[in-house]
């Protein structure tokens, strides 16, 4: 990262913590197994069609339980398509729903709250803050991602894993820490 980006972010993170104080939704530990709603945050960018037949498999699984799912795709490319717009609820985040902080815009944060997740799976593996205020800013309750240290306020559930995880690896685990959770 340039200075400017790092600054950039640094800023981005600033803003970030001081908005999310002004947000209060009631956050708990959510055993998946009690779960009615999953939502999940990917950056399609970043995802090869592999990962997309896994995703879709989980999705699917999910659903066969009786899970309500929707998603949140994020995709940096100005003129991309959403993934997932005919199978699933899906909501599609692309530069234009984007401040030039990261942030999306209000509505998209009305809309993806609108959903009441009882968990929030934040799959996006990128430095981005955008995936990150997303959760941060979910009513969802229990909200999960991978572990950064200057992030643990907007988590309930947070995994050590490094960036390069397979999707299938994230998945997996997150399920097995999810259905630890105290019932």
């Amino acid at each position: 990262m340039n200075w400017i980006q790092e600054y950039k972010q640094k800023f981005s993170l600033k803003t970030f913590r001081r908005k999310s104080k002004k947000v209060s939704f009631p956050h708990d530990f959510v055993d998946l197994d009690r779960a009615a709603s999953v939502g999940f945050i990917i950056n399609i960018g970043l995802c090869t069609p592999k990962d997309l037949i896994v995703l879709t498999d989980y999705i699917t699984k999910l659903e066969e339980h009786g899970k309500k799912v929707f998603m949140v795709e994020i995709n940096f490319l100005r003129k991309s398509e959403p993934m997932f717009n005919e199978t699933n609820k899906s909501i599609f985040i692309n530069p234009s729903h984007i401040s030039w902080l990261g942030f999306p815009s209000r509505e998209v944060l009305k809309e993806i709250n609108a959903n009441q997740a009882d968990i929030l799976l934040n799959l996006d593996t990128s430095e981005g803050l955008t995936s990150h205020y997303i959760s941060g800013m979910a009513n969802a309750r229990t909200r999960a991602g991978l572990y950064e240290e200057e992030l643990m306020d907007f988590y309930e559930l947070m995994l050590e894993l490094p960036r390069d995880t397979k999707l299938k690896t994230l998945l997996s685990s997150f399920e097995e820490y999810l259905k630890m959770i105290e019932k």
